[in-house]
């Protein structure tokens, strides 16, 4: 048999469980088979849309195929669920369910979902192609990581868990599988198909609707209510096999592995790896508690406990500020405005007055100051002859009155000459 979630092959025909993943495995899901005929129809259907290149990976019965978007010419990862091969009514709802969880999610450690569509033949959605491997072909390839490595794709994930726990959604099915390492380090979260709100009730099929077995938390066997304390538990389990190379948890049947998780108690990890720290341990211990109460209250702080930090981490070449320091508001932006006149220069000075035409004026203005004392003293002068005699009572013959600046006339002699007596 195959497994339908990781792709291992080979498995016992008795077998329950993939030993790798743990999900359930039955002689019946040997997941889908792909056949030309099938890539044909989906050329066909999104045709115009999407240029389908190679197939990337399976699941139980969907499909993950490298694309080429024609509209926007960039490259992405489209995930297509063909109807022919659905069994039961829950894997439509989890399909839906993982895309529009998916896009309703922003957060730089989420992949990021693009688009939803459906046609006659196929379900499917695009995301944001992520170009590196799962945690679990990390593990497979290289056995126990580095500490440092572990502890930094911890803090990565544990920040997008702890940002869809603050808006209401439990993932549910934290796995190496289901989160994907970049080139250079970055982490990302994937796969929110048996995600659901806090305090609902999600599918009750067995198997991969409720979880992957080998690291689902002891509550979540009840398919009751949850909250992001369960996947606290299943972050705990990615961290013991990320350190380790094995989960804490394994067994030959789906009874066994449930057996385990609710009643035997979790090796310590130190016991296994001796060079990991004793807080990293004391962490992972108490977030393996059986009773959620026990666990620490929330995702952030179980990555503090290993000494990380469950914020979104900065890529390299922007500024990086201390952890729990709030963005600064961004500004809003201005409407444009006239651009601003430089201000007219101030105007110069009046050219000083030569002295010599400084000179001319003042001897213009003594000149006429001259005259006019002159006119108004010969104006004063007749007007004092004329009232003395009228006080004589001497008849006074009018003097006219001359220009203050010529001559007066001389005075006409009116008595009668003298006559010689004979």
């Amino acid at each position: 048999m195959t497994c339908p979630s990781c792709g291992t092959t080979d498995l016992p025909e008795s077998a329950a469980a993939c030993p790798h993943c743990g999900v359930a495995v039955t002689p019946a899901s040997p997941g889908v088979v792909v056949s030309p005929d099938l890539e044909r129809v989906l050329r066909r259907d999104l045709a115009g849309q999407y240029e389908i290149a190679e197939l990337l990976g399976r699941g139980g019965m969907s499909l993950v195929y490298l694309a080429h978007e024609v509209e926007l010419s960039r490259s992405v990862a489209i995930k297509v669920l063909p109807l022919q091969f659905i069994q039961a009514p829950e894997a439509v709802q989890r399909f839906e369910r993982e895309a529009r969880i998916g896009a309703a999610l922003d957060h730089p450690h989420i992949v990021p979902i693009y688009r939803v569509g459906t046609s006659g033949t196929f379900l499917w959605y695009t995301m944001k192609l992520v170009r590196g491997r799962t945690l679990s072909q990390m593990i497979a390839a290289q056995g126990p990581l580095p500490v440092d490595t572990v502890l930094a794709i911890v803090a990565q994930v544990g920040s997008a868990l702890q940002y869809a726990h603050r808006h209401g959604v439990v993932h549910r099915d934290v796995k190496p599988a289901n989160v994907m390492v970049e080139e250079s380090g970055w982490a990302l979260v994937c796969d929110f198909g048996v995600a659901r709100a806090f305090g609902n009730v999600g599918l009750t099929q067995s198997g991969a609707s409720l979880g992957t077995p080998r690291y689902m938390a002891p509550e979540q066997f009840d398919a009751g209510a949850t909250d992001g304390r369960a996947d606290q538990y299943s972050l705990a389990i990615l961290t013991f096999e990320a350190l380790t190379g094995s989960a804490p948890f394994t067994g030959d049947s789906l009874g066994e592995l449930v057996k385990k998780h609710l009643l035997e108690p979790p090796p310590r990890v130190t016991d296994l790896r001796p060079d990991v720290a004793p807080h990293i341990a004391n962490a992972i211990a108490r977030a393996l508690e059986k009773q959620p109460d026990l666990r620490y209250p929330d995702i952030a702080g179980f990555v503090d406990a290993l000494g990380g930090s469950a914020a979104p981490r900065i890529p390299g070449g922007f500024p990086v500020r201390p952890s729990g320091t709030p963005l600064p508001p961004r500004p809003l932006p201005r409407p444009p405005s006239a651009p601003r006149r430089a201000p007219a220069p101030p105007p110069p000075p009046a050219p000083a007055p030569s002295r010599s035409r400084s000179r001319l004026a003042l001897a213009i203005g003594v000149l006429l100051l001259a005259a006019a004392a002159a006119a108004g003293a010969w104006r004063e002068r007749g007007w004092i002859a004329r009232r003395v005699a009228a006080w004589r009572g001497d008849t006074v013959r009018s003097v006219p009155r001359a220009h203050p600046l010529r001559a007066a006339p001389p005075p006409v002699d009116t008595a009668a000459p003298a006559h010689s007596a004979r």
